[in-house]
Order: C-alpha cells, then structure tokens, then sequence
C-alpha cells in the first residue's frame, strides 16, 4: 500500500475512534516534529530533531506507538526500519489544543484570554484590529 493509501486508511480509522483528544506534552513535541519536516521521517531523524529531549530510542518508539496506535501517525516499513508520517495534521489539531488551554487557563472564556493579554499589555494596536477584523469576519459568515 502507498503512502496516500495509508494514511487515508488511517485516518479512516481516526474518524471511527472518539473525537480528538489533546496529547500529552511528549505525544506533541514528535507531532510538531512530524508536522515540521513535511515528509516521512525515521526513528533516527526524529531522535536526532528531539535532542533536547534526551529520550532513549525505547522512549522514542513507545510513543510512537501510542501515536499509531490513537490513528495520529502512520509508519510504513523501510529496510529494517520504519518511517513515520503524521496522519493529523496540524490544522486539524490546533482547535483541540486552543479548546484545551482556553478552558484550563480562562474558564473556558475567549474575553477573559483577551482580558488577560490586554492587562499584560501583549496587544498592540495593530494586534487589537486584527482581532476585530476577524470577529467582524466571524459575524459576517454567522458563527
């Protein structure tokens, strides 16, 4: 089976399982690696991306794992090896992480993130119309 076989296989597979959950931080870290390189990576390469980690391969694989096993990344056997593809992509991911740290950091509320980001004086004005073009934007389509 070819790689485009593979993962929509896998993402089949996603579809039928429960809704997106957000990952463990060490799930994310090779996610964002996955995501970063844009094609298939070895074992070796993404040990060799998550350096700061300091994982053992042993480490490295069984999280593999459990992301292959979730339907989050595929591997396809090469040589002796594998590589590993990320099946969700990163789009499809950032709404479960942005859900997930608006609800444990603002109850949940996007006025009290901007609230937060205006008392901390992180907005700038550019920044502050920005957001209210987009809101205008989100009104205009009905959502």
């Amino acid at each position: 089976m070819d790689r485009a076989g593979l993962k929509d296989k896998k993402r089949e597979t996603q579809k039928e399982k429960a809704p997106l959950r957000r990952l463990p931080d060490a799930e994310l870290e090779i996610m964002k690696e996955l995501w970063a390189a844009g094609e298939p990576l070895t074992r070796a390469a993404l040990e060799q991306r998550l350096t700061r980690r300091q994982w053992s391969s042993t480490t490295l694989l069984a999280l593999l794992a459990r992301l292959e096993e979730k339907g989050y990344v595929a591997r396809e056997k090469q040589g002796r090896g594998y590589l590993y593809t990320a099946v969700l992509t990163r789009e499809e991911y950032l709404p479960v992480e942005s859900r997930s740290a608006l609800g444990r950091m603002f109850g949940g509320s996007a006025k009290n993130l901007v609230a937060a980001m205006a008392e901390t004086n992180t907005l700038t004005d550019a920044e502050i119309d920005e957001l209210a073009d987009f809101l205008e934007q989100l009104r205009r389509e009905g959502r």
